[in-house]
């Protein structure tokens, strides 16, 4: 049998309503199935069942990068950024300004 032209319908003898029936009976167990898996989903935060989400204050995070390295007057020195971002500051704020400069999204 060439599966690559098999037809589901054609193997049976069937009416021109049977389609329409299948889809039915179809929408009908993914219904009753929706109505039993209703009441276990009580306690779902997160993209994997069961597991939680966790607060991790990202804006203060982000304020305090800022504030660390990039204000007026910055908490940490060229030489800390350097260490801990392995480029120096100019190098930085270059990659940053061309990467705003080729996609809005990050302007």
């Amino acid at each position: 049998m060439n599966h690559s032209n098999f037809n589901f319908y054609d193997a049976f003898d069937f009416d021109d309503d049977t389609p329409m029936f299948a889809f039915q009976v179809a929408a009908a167990v993914v219904a009753e199935e929706e109505l039993n898996n209703q009441g276990r989903r009580i306690g779902y935060h997160g993209s994997i069942l069961g597991h939680n989400i966790v607060n991790r204050n990202r804006k203060e995070g982000e304020l305090r990068l800022y504030n660390y390295y990039f204000a007026e007057n910055p908490k940490f020195t060229e030489t800390q950024f350097r260490r801990r971002f392995r480029m120096s500051h100019c190098l930085f704020l270059r990659i940053a300004n061309a990467v705003e400069a080729h996609n809005p999204y990050f302007k």
